[in-house]
């Protein structure tokens, strides 16, 4: 089934207000006992008798991460031990090379210029575009996501820190009471108006919760409907975030963040990406193994196209010197890429 848009743009209306205040620190984790939380949202298992994806489609395991640096995608496996490298997905492309981790348990991975950088328990993992791995031993509780913030490391936990690492992994500083930080959003140098903002996603909170990082200090944080799943962060600053349980995403900018806009969604929609160049939001439903292009340019979300995609689709990303759009599979469906050419004008 597949849900009429009805346009929503601008909504200014407030979502519910957190009241979050109290400050993190070294010697205060914050207590998050008190919090207002809803079970955490999970995506719809995906059929299996859909549309053929569209674009090609290589062989890749399971997998719950994907970034591209520089001709390179990485994905990272869902077993947490393994990293596959693509150099392209043509007939003509290179076999990708399967990378075992040097540490178990590597939950997220980003891409840093010509690099990757993961993060598990025991620390952070450099990825080279050649498959050399590094790491820098960090002790880390139950870590989630990952992320960097000038010449820091950021990674959130399941015990609902934020920890402040410098590159080699020495812990600078760490900030509790979230229930738990399931992504970490930095607003890039593009984004003028809030540049540098560092924003939480929670899961349990259903909620978007900016923080200063060299203070701890909370403000101003929204809901995000009543199940969100995933976030994104714009070239403008705009965070972007799925309600996986309301078939809806949201979108919220500003300093202190207001939700600027409301979208239905097709059913069960979970990954998110970005296409900077044509200022475009996709967004994956599980339950129908499609992803939908929204054009972002007005302010607005207007559709601009549809693509059947793998099943079960974790993650997704945006190559930002070809276009390509290029989707992950949770259940081994394999590296679904699609040009940029599907996009009607």
């Amino acid at each position: 089934m597949r849900v009429r848009t009805r346009w929503t743009a601008g909504l200014l209306a407030v979502a519910v207000t957190l009241t979050l205040t109290a400050c993190g620190s070294d010697s205060d984790d914050g207590d998050s006992s008190s919090l207002d939380t809803l079970p955490v949202a999970t995506a719809a298992t995906s059929p299996t008798d859909t549309a053929k994806p569209a674009g090609t489609v290589v062989a890749q395991d399971a997998a719950t991460a994907i970034a591209v640096a520089g001709s390179t995608t990485a994905v990272l496996g869902a077993d947490g031990r393994t990293v596959t490298l693509h150099h392209g997905a043509g007939q003509d492309a290179p076999a990708p090379n399967r990378v075992a981790l040097p540490i178990d348990g590597v939950v997220d991975l980003i891409a840093l210029d010509d690099h990757f950088l993961a993060v598990g328990p025991r620390g952070l993992v450099r990825v080279d575009g050649d498959g050399r791995t590094s790491v820098a031993d960090a002790p880390i509780d139950s870590p989630l996501s990952l992320a960097v913030d000038g010449d820091k490391v950021l990674v959130g936990t399941a015990k609902g820190k934020v920890l402040v690492l410098s590159a080699a992994g020495e812990r600078i500083d760490e900030f509790g009471g979230f229930a738990r930080v399931d992504d970490i959003l930095v607003a890039p140098t593009s984004a003028t108006d809030v540049e540098g903002q560092v924003s939480v996603f929670d899961r349990a909170q259903s909620a978007i919760l900016p923080i200063d990082v060299e203070s701890g200090d909370r403000k101003a944080s929204l809901r995000a409907g009543n199940g969100a799943t995933n976030a994104v962060v714009d070239r403008f600053g705009r965070i972007m975030v799925t309600g996986t349980r309301d078939d809806e995403f949201y979108a919220f900018f500003g300093d202190p963040i207001v939700m600027r806009l409301r979208h239905p969604a097709p059913a069960s929609p979970f990954a998110l990406a970005y296409d900077e160049k044509h200022d475009l939001l996709w967004v994956s439903s599980t339950a129908e193994n499609e992803a939908v292009a929204y054009d972002l340019s007005r302010g607005d979300a207007r559709e601009r196209g549809r693509v059947p995609t793998v099943g079960q689709v974790t993650a997704m990303a945006v190559d930002p010197t070809s276009g390509d759009l290029l989707l992950a599979s949770g259940r081994g469906d394999g590296l679904q890429v699609v040009a940029p050419t599907v996009i009607a004008s």
